[in-house]
Parts: structure tokens; sequence; C-alpha cells
């Protein structure tokens, strides 16, 4: 099947503290951002790093891993396209006790507001759906990110075979309804690993792996 796009950004407060509330309290996914931020920090941050977590929407990855890094001096950086986002985030990250060590930016990421080799980490989870280009933007990783650096990217994937729909069928119906579409639009909107790699190919990012999962694909630039 053909990827539907979606849209880049919740912009609305209202919805914005809807999807907050929804994903903060769905222990399923929380879990998945903590097992996300450690295996981040298992790819290695220098003690006064810097991490870019791009698309951070509530900041729920952000602060996992400023969580595990706390005290190594390490700053954590979320930018997301949305205010909205932002101002939640900065609320989740203050209840968290972590504001200190966190850095919320408004932008877009085809074109970052930072510096070339500025960043030790670039992350990625649940954004690359909603990347129209995504070659502008692994460009723009491959440009803010030390030579040396790393990244970690996850989506879900776009589901092309029936057990993989069959079982996203079954996570779906213990989704809310108003959820039930954003779900559904989310996995259409993804990338397929083939697509990935055929992008990754003409970027400028090197270095790169293309990970599949049975609902899910993560791109992985490890730190040298």
């Amino acid at each position: 099947m053909n990827r539907i796009p979606e849209e880049q950004a919740i912009a609305a407060m209202t919805d914005a503290r809807r999807f907050n509330e929804f994903m903060g309290n769905n222990r399923f996914r929380q879990e998945e951002y903590r097992q996300l931020a450690r295996r981040v920090v298992d790819l290695g941050i220098p003690p006064g790093g810097k991490v870019l977590d791009i698309g951070t929407g509530p900041g729920f990855v952000a602060i996992e891993i400023a969580r595990l890094l706390n005290g190594a001096g390490v700053q954590v950086v979320g930018l997301d396209m949305s205010p909205a986002m932002l101002t939640l985030a900065a609320e989740n990250a203050t209840r968290a006790g972590l504001n200190g060590t966190l850095i919320w930016r408004e932008g877009d990421a085809q074109a970052m507001p930072f510096d070339p080799g500025e960043f030790d980490m670039v992350v990625s989870n649940d954004s690359l759906h909603h990347w129209a280009e995504p070659l502008p933007i692994f460009n723009e990783i491959a440009r803010v990110v030390k030579n040396n650096g790393g990244c970690l990217i996850h989506d879900s994937r776009r589901l092309e075979q029936v057990w993989p729909r069959f079982f996203a069928w079954l996570i779906g119906l213990t989704i809310p309804g108003d959820f039930r579409v954003h779900y559904w639009n989310s996995i259409n909107s993804s990338y397929t690993p083939a697509e990935l790699r055929r992008i990754l190919a003409q970027s400028r990012l090197a270095g790169w792996q293309v990970e599949e999962g049975f609902m899910d694909t993560t791109i992985v630039k490890a730190r040298s």
C-alpha cells in the first residue's frame, strides 16, 4: 500500500494535553520510552555531552534520557514545531525534577537552529512518519551531530503483511476511539525499511543501519 501522509504536528493545546495524558498514563508506552532511552545511553554519551531529541512532543524520551544521565553533566535538548507540546514537555520535566538538565527549542527539523557538530547523540521517536521529506532532515542530523557522534531514530513501519496488520488491529481495539484514528494514521503514514534505506543512501548521514522489527523500524548510527 502507498504511504498516506499525516499532519506535521499537534498545534492545539487541548489536543496536546489529551495526547500527553493518554501517552503519559499508558504503562506500555512509558516502558517503551524507558527502553529507548536506555538504548540511547548504551550507545555511549560522554560526560558533559549533548543529546538532541527531534520531535520531542511532551518530552517523554528526553526526560528518560536525562533521568538516566542525571549527574553526568549531560544536556538534553528537545526540539519540536509545536509550542503546545513544548509547554507540556517543560511541565513534565519540572514534575520529574529534571527541568534544569533539559532545554526545549521550537524549530523545524529541516533547518535546525543548532551549530554544526553540536551534539554527541541525536534521537527521535515516533516523529519520522510526520516527515514529508526525510532526506533534508537526515542531512541536518548529519550536520548537527559530531563526526564521531551517533543517532537512533525509532518509528512505526507501514504494515504491508497480513499478520502485522492483524496484530495492529487487535492493539487498536484497546485504544480509545479518538486515538484509534491517529494510531492508524501513524501506521499508514510510516515508511517501510526499504524506503528508508533508499533515502538514507542519498543522504550525508554515514554509518547507519536499518533494523526491522515486527511493527517498527529503527535507524541506528553508533558512536565511534
